[in-house]
């Protein structure tokens, strides 16, 4: 367990140059453009209204505990960035799931040699833009109730000291498990097998979605981290998670996928 952190760090810079490389830097142009008319957006939003909400949010706050003001600047603060990044997060990710879910595909077939059968017609194509906006609807309904859940805890004396903690914690799960998936989806992985297999390895998950994070923070190279992390997560399937993976297919196969 304590070297899944320098897998996921290792698979993260091998991923730099790889998605650079002439067979793949093709995938980079969609998310690129897509992270421009996004964040140009989700930017206006956050300059224009990011005081304002904040004095909305204050004003519900009782005068006898306006010594903490400064915490519940903090925890107000924290919760409204949280939704401005997942706002981003999950318009940027709807838009170009598609070639993501490609660009999986030919870091796989670059590293391992294997070939996947589909041929591009239009039908396969539009077979995986369906399957793609699928899994996204179904890591939207796994991440709303807990981000509910995790904003109502805010509101709770003494549990909203540990809160913006607790965003933080799931924010890298969710960006490990966004970023994972378009590897398991393409090896038709279930979306409830994905979780079980990411959740038996917690330290490498949340190395690599805290790394996705911060560098999301960094101007301009935040805008490639989209197929960056995909070309990351992909390595980590193939050196951690694909083996395990096969295992479990074929128990299933010889069970009848009983169990």
């Amino acid at each position: 367990m304590i070297t899944q952190p320098f897998k996921a760090a290792g698979a993260f810079l091998k991923a730099l140059p790889l998605v650079l490389s002439k067979d793949l830097r093709v995938f980079i142009l969609i998310p690129l453009l897509a992270n421009f008319a996004l964040m140009a957006l989700i930017y206006m939003l956050a300059f224009g209204y990011f005081q304002d909400l904040l004095g909305y949010a204050m004003g519900y706050v009782p005068e006898w505990v306006s010594f903490l003001n400064w915490l519940f600047y903090l925890i107000f603060g924290a919760i409204i960035t949280v939704l401005l990044f997942y706002s981003f997060s999950v318009g940027v990710n709807i838009l170009a799931a598609p070639f993501m879910a490609f660009l999986a595909e030919k870091v796989e077939e670059k590293e391992t040699g294997r070939v996947f059968d589909e041929r591009l017609t239009m039908g396969v194509i539009m077979a995986m833009v369906g399957r793609s906006l699928l899994r996204e609807c179904q890591k939207i309904g796994y991440f709303l109730p807990r981000f509910i859940l995790l904003l109502l805890l805010s509101f709770i004396p003494l549990v909203n000291v540990i809160a913006p903690v607790l965003l933080l914690s799931f924010s890298a799960w969710m960006l490990a498990l966004q970023y994972m998936d378009y590897a398991f989806d393409n090896n038709k992985v279930t979306f409830h097998n994905m979780r079980m297999a990411l959740r038996s390895k917690p330290l490498l998950c949340w190395t690599f979605g805290g790394m996705v994070m911060v560098s999301l923070t960094i101007p301009f190279f935040n805008l490639f981290v989209m197929p960056i992390a995909v070309v990351a997560a992909t390595l980590l399937w193939i050196s951690v998670f694909r083996s395990e993976q096969e295992k479990v297919s074929t128990w299933l196969d010889r069970t009848d996928g009983t169990l």
